[in-house]
């Protein structure tokens, strides 16, 4: 199956999206009890939540391909962003977070377009809008604001004019917003949106023993991705290595913005999906022997089938 997904061209492009949509019709058709938290609700919310985790698939692998981060031009990274995206029962339906990453990797890629870039200033308010938007979204992405300043501290030599245009993009969402709840007379929407995301509660998490082996499982994860950042950066040009080090920084600011999420359930592990992704597919496409590279991915794979028929079965 993988061998798919190693050449970019349009038809590759457009199997993650029967890629997607495999991973996610048993929960789709099942109903489950997540799609209930999403805004457009009924019918529509699973072919919402399939096509928007396929933009996003192509968004990183966009991200990857024309950054250089990977000498090979694959699919992987995407590939596995689908797949992770569809491992624990939190995420297999919509939720806000979706929609927060999805601006919140439209951001990065903007960041990115400043190297060697005579002018930054339009991508660097691009990159600080789409995080504005993101926050208002989950108001704890905000948070990602700060890796938009060190981004460019890597990227490029840092002026006062960057940090007052990473403000300006960064708040020009929320003066829209805010401007918008008044007028329509919603001004209690505006009080109430911080308290209803930011906490501090993350370590008084309590649930089921399942539920501490889904933490677990995502914190030996992203502890092994740490443990091999010297692995993934090596042998990439200057450019690359750059990057690589904005996007291990954006996997431990998703670990950050999920201590601060006010919802203490394992919907908030998927801040931290599409860096595990990435990296996870970048690490792939380095197995040389293509046949242990097909069977970890199909053991992946069909692992995430089977829970999802047993729990179908489980709770029909």
């Amino acid at each position: 199956m993988l061998s798919i997904f190693r050449k970019n061209s349009f038809f590759n492009s457009l199997m993650l999206l029967v890629y997607a949509i495999v991973l996610q019709i048993i929960p789709a058709i099942w109903g489950h009890q997540f799609y209930d938290q999403v805004p457009l609700g009924g019918p529509f919310t699973p072919v919402f939540h399939i096509l928007l985790l396929f933009v996003q698939a192509v968004f990183i692998n966009k991200m990857v391909i024309e950054n250089r981060l990977h000498r090979e031009i694959m699919l992987f990274p995407g590939l596995f962003f689908i797949l992770f995206s569809s491992l624990i029962p939190p995420f297999w339906g919509m939720s806000h977070i979706h929609l927060a990453n999805f601006f919140v990797i439209w951001g990065l890629f903007e960041l990115f377009q400043i190297y060697k870039t005579g002018n930054p200033a339009i991508h660097i308010f691009n990159a600080s809008f789409l995080i504005g938007i993101a926050s208002i979204i989950c108001p704890p992405v905000a948070i990602y604001l700060l890796l938009i300043f060190l981004g460019i501290n890597n990227l490029k030599k840092m002026e006062l004019v960057h940090i007052l245009q990473i403000f300006i993009g960064g708040f020009i969402p929320w003066f829209l917003w805010i401007t918008f709840k008044i007028w329509n007379g919603h001004e209690s929407d505006i009080t109430q949106v911080l308290p209803a995301h930011f906490g501090n509660n993350f370590f008084k998490f309590s649930g089921s023993p399942l539920d501490y082996v889904y933490l677990i499982v995502f914190g030996v994860l992203c502890l092994y991705l740490l443990v091999s950042f010297n692995e993934i950066r090596k042998k990439k040009h200057i450019q690359a290595q750059k990057k690589v080090d904005i996007l291990f920084l954006s996997l431990i600011t998703s670990l950050v913005v999920l201590i601060f999420h006010q919802y203490l359930d394992n919907s908030v592990l998927l801040f931290t999906v599409p860096y595990i992704g990435i990296f996870i597919g970048l690490q792939f496409s380095n197995i040389r022997n293509n046949g242990v590279a097909e069977m970890l991915h199909f053991i992946l794979f069909a692992t995430i089938i089977i829970y999802q028929i047993l729990t179908y079965f489980k709770f029909s």
